[in-house]
């Protein structure tokens, strides 16, 4: 075993884990991506998203998690690594796997991994901001939309918001990043219905973000301004495939009430008095 992946378990699955053992790599990981290697060789990729692409098409945790992996995975060779970022942009990724002439894993490298969440600010949106979060709704991956954004509904309800057309009991929130002078929009947290005792709350995180634990910084700002403004609690729904989410609001004090009538799970969380 090489002394990268040894020291790295977390990040690589063989062909007996099964995708159960493969979430909770991930979750113990805090990254979206594992690797599937065969006597330190890379053999395939495996993302959250895969999997939840297995459990939407009728597939379940127990099974191998190699059935749900990218058998043509992106990486580089260990005399490329000079060339690391052009790779990111060529392949469009932000994960990357460094192997040797025979495919053993050596590293992997991460395109943000240089980035802290102390220069992440959270501040509210408002309409001058709405070109931003078009663009935050438009780099939204596929299974992301499938989750938050369904019908394009969240982007709609924000622009009739900002545009003075919706319900005005709402608050919406942006995560920032500045770099090079322009400001870049890493995550989105907004608040309805705050006349009632517990408001809905909807998250999400760009997707070159995932795994940096922004989500937990966005859900504990939501969670002040709603007790700091008389609420009890909060709650949110999520599709039963999104399991990384759900490990998150478990570990965040979420209560799992149930399912909703759309279908999707429903999540409350209540404040001590």
């Amino acid at each position: 075993m090489t002394d990268y992946i040894k020291s790295h378990p977390d990040l690589f699955i063989s062909n007996t884990d099964t995708l159960r053992d493969a979430l909770k790599k991930l979750d113990s990981s805090a990254k979206k991506n594992l690797f599937l290697v065969e006597n330190d060789r890379l053999k395939a990729a495996l993302s959250d998203g895969d999997i939840r692409r297995w459990l939407l098409n009728g597939g379940t945790l127990d099974a191998a998690a190699c059935v749900a992996a990218n058998y043509h995975p992106k990486f580089i060779f260990d005399t490329e690594r000079g060339r690391v970022n052009e790779k990111f942009r060529e392949y469009r990724i932000d994960v990357i796997p460094v192997v040797d002439e025979n495919l053993i894993v050596l590293d992997v490298i991460y395109r943000y991994a240089e980035v802290d969440l102390s220069g992440v600010r959270i501040r509210e949106l408002g309409a001058r901001d709405l070109p931003m979060i078009s663009e935050f709704f438009d780099q939204m991956a596929g299974d992301t939309r499938a989750m938050f954004n369904r019908n394009d509904i969240n982007r709609i309800r924000a622009n009739d918001f900002f545009g003075g057309r919706g319900a005005a009991d709402q608050v919406q929130f942006a995560a920032v990043f500045s770099e090079g002078g322009t400001e870049q929009m890493v995550g989105y947290v907004f608040l309805w219905d705050l006349k009632t005792r517990i408001p809905w709350l909807g998250i999400a995180v760009r997707e070159s973000w995932k795994g940096k634990h922004l989500g937990r910084m966005l859900l504990e700002h939501a969670e002040r301004y709603a007790e700091n403004n008389g609420c009890g609690g909060v709650m949110l729904t999520s599709v039963p495939a999104n399991i990384r989410a759900h490990s998150l609001y478990a570990r965040m004090g979420y209560d799992y009430c149930g399912t909703y009538l759309d279908g999707e799970f429903l999540f409350i969380k209540r404040f001590a008095r």
